[in-house]
């Protein structure tokens, strides 16, 4: 007896199952085109996609835009150099002119200027008495006349080959 009890039993459970399997295949789209739905079987709630994303396509966008920065890096540093470069002539140029400027103001016998003197004079700022890499320029005379500014360049030692330098020479030649 109890053998048929524990069998009745697990029969109305699959049959319940079997509804549920069948009423949940229905309600998320399990109909064949064109045919409705019974008036059983009503779909109260829509089926609603499935919103963001996956790992895979955010792992891909944030490599596209590492490609996309190592790019704009490989092409915009050594721009970055030669405008520093651009910017330490420009200022030595500008020390030139000041020291230059500074004789017809200074006593004569002065000597040569220094780039205080500059700065005390109001002939340049002091931000435009050090070059784009931090160092400070050096005025060279001879006499009562200045014969070169020059900025240590990117290395920071003087009397390489990458110094950034104006002279009299240069002026002469514009």
């Amino acid at each position: 007896m109890e053998n048929e009890q524990r069998g009745r039993r697990r029969e109305s459970m699959m049959r319940r199952a079997l509804r549920r399997a069948w009423r949940d295949w229905m309600r998320v789209g399990g109909r064949r085109q064109g045919v409705e739905a019974s008036s059983r079987t009503p779909n109260p709630e829509p089926r609603i996609p499935l919103q963001g994303m996956t790992l895979i396509e955010i792992m891909v966008v944030i490599a596209i835009i590492g490609l996309i920065m190592g790019a704009v890096a490989f092409l915009v540093i050594p721009r970055f150099q030669q405008s520093k470069e651009k910017v330490a002539g420009i200022l030595v140029q500008k020390v030139y002119n000041a020291a230059a400027e500074y004789y017809t103001i200074a006593p004569p016998g002065g000597g040569c200027p220094t780039l205080d003197d500059l700065t005390r004079e109001n002939l340049i700022k002091r931000e435009q008495t050090k070059d784009p890499w931090g160092k400070e320029m050096q005025i060279s005379c001879e006499g009562d006349v200045v014969s070169e500014v020059r900025s240590s360049g990117k290395d920071g030692s003087m009397g390489n080959d990458d110094d950034i330098s104006y002279s009299e020479s240069q002026e002469e030649g514009r």
